[in-house]
Parts: structure tokens; sequence; C-alpha cells
């Protein structure tokens, strides 16, 4: 299992057991109000391709831990294939990423994501948005001198991510490359 974020200083967080036969996915509300929002669930093949998609909502209330749900680990295991698990606010916004692979399960061989980048201005600013084919680990932004306002994240299939180029005036006119783990093999 890997757990992006330090789950000791976050208020509400998801976390993962393993045992024998499954995977249970459990969240934590330690805050003291109750928290509203939703869990997308993708299980991802060994090529990078997503298999299941479920959108689960969340209403916990304040203090509380409880099980959301839990998977087959045999069968990920079989199959060779990951659970990727994100927890949303209810506005929308990606608090927490993690993956849960399981005792045993190796990592899937990564894919060529085909990583597509566009820069645009918005309000005077030049922002930068990147979208993967496939499963994106480790995506490493660069463009001569210039910094990111983020860089170094992973991408699920499909997912599109914005990040500001820092310092770039309306008239930037030069090209960013985007690599991934896959580019770095």
């Amino acid at each position: 299992m890997t757990q992006p974020a330090d789950t000791a200083k976050m208020p509400v967080f998801l976390h993962t057991t393993i045992e024998k036969k499954q995977i249970n996915v459990f969240f934590t509300n330690r805050t003291a109000q109750p928290f509203q929002g939703f869990v997308r669930y993708r299980i991802e093949r060994a090529d990078g391709r997503t298999r299941g998609n479920l959108r689960d909502e969340v209403k916990v209330p304040a203090s509380t831990t409880v099980r959301l749900i839990f998977f087959d680990r045999r069968e990920l295991h079989e199959r060779k294939e990951r659970l990727c698990i994100e927890l949303f606010d209810e506005g929308g916004v990606c608090l927490q990423r993690t993956t849960a692979q399981g005792k045993g399960l190796r990592q899937p061989k990564l894919c060529d994501p085909k990583l597509d980048t566009a820069v645009f201005l918005r309000a005077g600013r030049v922002f930068v948005s990147v979208r993967a084919a496939c499963y994106a680990e480790n995506v490493t932004l660069s463009c001569g001198g210039y910094r990111f306002s983020e860089n170094g994240f992973s991408l699920f299939a499909g997912e599109e991510k914005t990040v500001e180029l820092l310092g770039a005036k309306a008239d930037f006119a030069g090209a960013v490359t985007a690599t991934s783990a896959f580019d770095r093999k």
C-alpha cells in the first residue's frame, strides 16, 4: 500500500488494511464536524487501463472511523491489478489519493501514458494542462528555468491536471516537456 500523505496530520483521511482474503477501506474523520464528500475507487490493470470505476458517497459523523467497502484481494492478485482510491470533499476537491495492491502483488508494468500538454493563458497568468491516457506515475514538468506551482504528481487514466507556470509572462512561447516514471525506467 502506498499512502502519499502523512495521515497523522490530516483531519480526514482514508486508510486500508490488508487481510488474507480482502482489502478493507476505512475513512477516519478526526474533526468536530461531520464530513460529507465522496470516494472514487478504480481497479487498474497491469497495462494502466481501468477495469472498474465506483463512486461512493461518504457521510461520516465527527470523531469517527467507519469501514466503507472491501475488495477481494485474491482476485486483484490473480489479475495483477491495483486498487486506486481517491477522497473528495463535497465541492469535488481531491483531498487524498492512495493505492492498495496487497501483499505479494507485483507493481504493474508501467505503460506509456502518452502525456499530452497544453499551455494556455488565464487572467494574465500562464497555465499548463497535462493529461494521461493511462496511469502515469511521478509526472514531472520542465520548461527552461521556469518553476511550476506543483510538480512530481501521479495521474490516473484519463485524468487531467492544471498547474501554473510560475514567472512566465503573457507572451510566453516556450515548450513544456512532461515525463513520467515510464520515461525514466
